[in-house]
């Protein structure tokens, strides 16, 4: 995150430490979960085979769900602003040249 053109770096655009947390639990304990099952199971074992791939795609699906809530403020800009929004409104209401 170098700033571009002098600029200052913007530190409010990382993931917070509780979903960065929890992520990285999700993201581990999935994946050790399916590669548990997957090591155990027979070559043939259909059974064994379908329960290690809905364990992948349940551990990528919250993953991906998880990620989405970190990055709800990126996506949304405009639900994120600080400041009454009604005083906003109000004070521009006019065009400057109706003003007298």
């Amino acid at each position: 995150m170098l700033p571009q053109h002098g600029g200052v770096p913007n530190l409010k655009l990382r993931l917070s430490g509780p979903i960065l947390l929890l992520l990285a639990l999700v993201l581990i304990t999935g994946l050790m979960l399916t590669f548990s099952s997957y090591t155990h199971a027979e070559p043939g074992d259909v059974v064994a085979q379908n329960r290690t791939k809905l364990s992948l795609i349940i551990t990528l699906l919250l993953s991906f769900f998880i990620l989405l809530a970190g990055t709800g403020r990126w996506w949304h800009p405009h639900l994120w602003r600080q400041g009454n929004s009604q005083r906003h409104r109000r004070r521009g209401h006019r065009s400057r040249s109706y003003r007298r």
